[in-house]
């Protein structure tokens, strides 16, 4: 239920609000992101050419698709801060456009060196993406419609894997032009299309429920009302304020969790293309693509059903924590079973739908969790660090690769595993801090 705020809406105009909002701000969003892991996952299938023709071996390979992670663990709080300062549409369209054009760059690699130099470059652009999006739909969504949100936001992932998995393998094996390896192409293609998104970002994204035209004042008092009673005032504190986040205990026990969730991901998502191509020897480029993206639509159906069903609970680490231990229960049957192909499919399948389910929970969890005040520095140090396991979970596998990508996954599960116990010990705040209730429940404490 909607907090008390004083500006009320009848239930019906809340609904039609919101679905205003959904359908203004999120195509726009969901296509950013969906451009973002395109980004990722394409160094994976340009593997399938790429390491043969640079002779980049599968550990060399998983330094290249990490490294871009340590780019983005250095440069995602400032990124945020640098949100605050220039406003989400700017500071968004700038990351879009900068990505893009690196991305296009990479046709250009002729080196492992290169490709490090570039990989890094990328991350450096690209940080502060993922958490400028998550501040910018806490700014236009209230706890209870947050989660579906996130769910769309989030099914961007899996949308990416598909249209990845079918473009990339079609494009590896049917595009050769101007005498430039298909692999190149693989990298340029998505890379131009980033950098248009990215130019409509920077001219057409709303800005804020305040500057847009097309909800009315009574819409607008509501929206800011609700917001300002389940999250506080919006910040006006300095810089050092923002900073505290990052001693903030609840802070790093979410930036720990997700640390270790993204360790095993990435472990697995990047080394797919290969992990099939073990599975089925016989695959063309096109068919390991194809079989790549089919177990994305049955995560892409569970995350927004999971989403759904999660939105208005209060306790969020059930719905994280059963994506997570299907996870693992998928690395184990593809482990255990690599020599036949359909009941690995089937962990392929299963581990699919754990990697992305648990992300519309998780970053519920993480905006209720965090005052407004050290929302931009927290969500982007639970975000860096937690995506400092893209680094580790590639390199990890990629040492493991010389038997075989299925073999690595043993050491993906590991890190699944103590993400259980995190969360198991996990305790969500009653409300979120700085927020009203918060205040008026610190005032009763005595002394």
């Amino acid at each position: 239920m909607t907090a008390s705020t004083g500006h009320e809406l009848s239930p019906e105009r809340e609904r039609a609000t919101l679905a205003t909002i959904s359908r203004r701000v999120m195509p726009l969003v969901v296509v950013g992101y969906v451009m973002a892991y395109l980004d990722r996952i394409d160094v994976g299938y340009a593997q399938l050419g790429m390491g043969t023709e640079l002779g980049i071996s599968a550990a060399a390979y998983g330094v290249a698709a990490g490294i871009f992670f340590i780019a983005y663990f250095i440069c995602e709080v400032p990124s945020n801060l640098m949100l605050r300062r220039f406003g989400s549409r700017v500071w968004l369209g700038r990351i879009m456009i900068t990505w893009g054009l690196i991305s296009a760059a990479m046709v250009f690699v002729h080196s492992l060196n290169a490709l490090l130099v570039l990989r890094f470059l990328l991350g450096v652009a690209e940080a502060g993406f993922f958490p400028g999006i998550i501040l910018y739909l806490v700014s236009w969504f209230p706890e209870n419609r947050r989660s579906v949100a996130l769910g769309w936001l989030i099914l961007a992932q899996p949308v990416a894997y598909i249209l990845g998995g079918s473009v990339g393998g079609l494009i590896l094996e049917h595009v050769h032009w101007f005498g430039l390896s298909s692999w190149r192409w693989v990298f340029f293609l998505p890379g131009a299309a980033t950098f248009v998104v990215g130019l409509v970002t920077l001219f057409k994204l709303p800005e804020s429920p305040a500057r847009v035209k097309w909800l009315d004042d009574d819409q607008k008092r509501w929206l800011t009302a609700t917001l300002d009673a389940e999250q506080g005032p919006p910040p006006n504190h300095g810089i050092r304020a923002q900073l505290a986040a990052l001693r903030e205990r609840r802070v790093l026990h979410l930036a720990a969790i997700f640390f270790m969730v993204q360790t095993g991901d990435y472990g697995f998502s990047f080394f797919l293309p290969l992990i099939i191509k073990q599975i089925n020897p016989e695959y063309s480029d096109t068919n390991i693509g194809l079989a790549a993206a089919l177990p994305f639509v049955a995560a892409g159906v569970f995350t927004v059903v999971l989403a759904r069903a999660g939105a208005r609970a209060k306790e969020q680490r059930m719905y994280i924590l059963g994506p997570v231990l299907l996870t693992i229960l998928g690395l184990v049957i593809v482990v255990l079973y690599k020599d036949q192909s359909v009941p690995a499919m089937f962990g392929i399948c299963l581990t699919s739908v754990g990697v992305y389910a648990w992300g519309p929970a998780f970053f519920t969890m993480a905006s209720m969790s965090i005052s407004r005040t050290q929302a931009a520095v927290g969500i982007a140090v639970v975000n860096s660090i937690g995506n400092l396991g893209g680094f580790v979970g590639p390199y990890v596998v990629g040492l493991s690769a010389d038997k075989g990508p299925t073999q690595g996954m043993i050491l993906s599960i590991i890190p699944l595993v103590v993400t259980v116990v995190l969360l198991l010990v996990w305790r969500t705040p009653r409300v979120q801090p700085g927020s009203e209730a918060s205040v008026a429940e610190l005032s009763q404490i005595p002394g």
